[in-house]
């Protein structure tokens, strides 16, 4: 996916598809035009911001995934403590890039806390700030938070 600016990239996106590495990939695209320093037709692939992303080293791109329990097995779902962090780094301004970019994986295990939480994020988002939600079935994500990101379906 591609941008003719990091500004023309909104503040909030769900990326919504049956593939969740589809989706996952899209949420790296668009995270990786977050964070290119070519400055147009974003990403542009071979700044030093790109080759960060593509690597996935970039300071600036931050994954939520779940986290794992005392004896190493996933968690059922995303809680409000790694939402409530997430928003604490994202008023700290970006080390390299113009913006930050979280890519929340599994979006849609966010429990009700956390979606809550993330409210107040995507309501008044920092400036130096842009939210991958990514997303097999978005339904399950609470009305207030789809209405405030931009829906993206990378298979259609």
């Amino acid at each position: 996916m591609r941008f003719h600016s990091p500004s023309a990239i909104g503040h909030a996106y769900i990326l919504s598809s049956p593939s969740r590495e589809d989706a996952v990939r899209t949420a790296r695209d668009i995270a990786s035009a977050a964070v290119c320093l070519s400055g147009s037709d974003v990403p542009c692939g071979v700044c030093r911001g790109c080759r960060k992303a593509a690597a996935g080293i970039h300071p600036d791109i931050i994954t939520v995934r779940r986290q794992t329990d005392t004896k190493g097995n996933l968690r059922r779902e995303l809680t409000v403590a790694q939402i409530r962090e997430l928003s604490l780094d994202a008023q700290v301004l970006p080390n390299e890039a113009e913006r930050k970019a979280y890519i929340i994986e599994e979006a849609e295990l966010l429990n009700t806390n956390a979606q809550n939480a993330a409210l107040k994020l995507l309501e008044e988002p920092p400036r130096t700030a842009v939210f991958l939600l990514c997303a097999v079935n978005p339904q399950l994500l609470l009305e207030t938070v789809r209405s405030r990101c931009q829906l993206i379906r990378p298979d259609v």
